[in-house]
């Protein structure tokens, strides 16, 4: 059950390149991990989009619920490493599930509502981090993240966000800054300076508007 270190980071970073950006800021110690939950996000909402029939993505998210649960670290790469955050007492299976479980109640109630989806899969993530203050803007970001409208919700201020986030939820303030980017016209998915964007951000120098 044993992975390297940078795993989890190379691998979010061929699915997210932006999402692993903004993770280069973070602890080691948090990286890996963070890193698989995102990556199973997005393995989720795969799930739900990539099927051209219902039963499909009910049966592909309950594939996820099982190799968490199961005894297999070997069904696919990133079984393996979640299993290894389980085996260290970084994650729990029931939080696992629990993410996994907001993909299948909106195949229930609402199968193409991808924003309020991840909204709940942010604040989850700030949960895991014991950071119960930061759930209600994580789930802002998470919201516009997964292509809500920006003007359905308050975005936060930048500055007082760089102030509250710690070093192990700076990703999420450097996700806001990269959103809030975005909507001014400046987008991040060619952007060859966004690491160094991202480092003046960092400190606080040129936030987005």
């Amino acid at each position: 059950m044993s992975s390297a270190p940078n795993d989890g980071w190379v691998a979010l970073r061929a699915v997210d390149r932006e999402l692993a950006c903004c993770l280069l800021f973070t602890p080691s110690a948090s990286r890996g991990w963070l890193a698989d939950l995102l990556s199973l996000l997005h393995e989720l909402e795969s799930a739900v989009r990539i099927p051209s029939e219902p039963m499909l993505a009910v049966i592909r998210l309950q594939w996820w619920v099982d190799a968490v649960a199961g005894d297999d670290p070997g069904a696919a790469p990133l079984v393996g490493r979640l299993h290894h955050h389980l085996a260290d007492g970084r994650l729990q299976q029931d939080q696992l599930v629990a993410l996994i479980g907001i993909w299948q109640d909106r195949l229930q109630q609402a199968p193409d509502d991808a924003p309020s989806c991840w909204a709940q899969a942010f604040s989850m993530l700030m949960t895991l981090q014991v950071r119960a203050d930061l759930e209600p803007v994580a789930a802002t970001i998470g919201h516009v993240f997964a292509g809500g409208a920006a003007e359905a919700v308050t975005l936060p201020d930048l500055a007082d966000m760089r102030r509250i986030c710690d070093a192990d939820t700076r990703w999420l303030f450097l996700l806001a800054c990269m959103l809030r980017r975005g909507l001014d016209g400046g987008g991040a998915a060619d952007d060859s300076l966004l690491v160094w964007r991202m480092l003046a951000w960092r400190w606080g120098v040129r936030l987005p508007s």
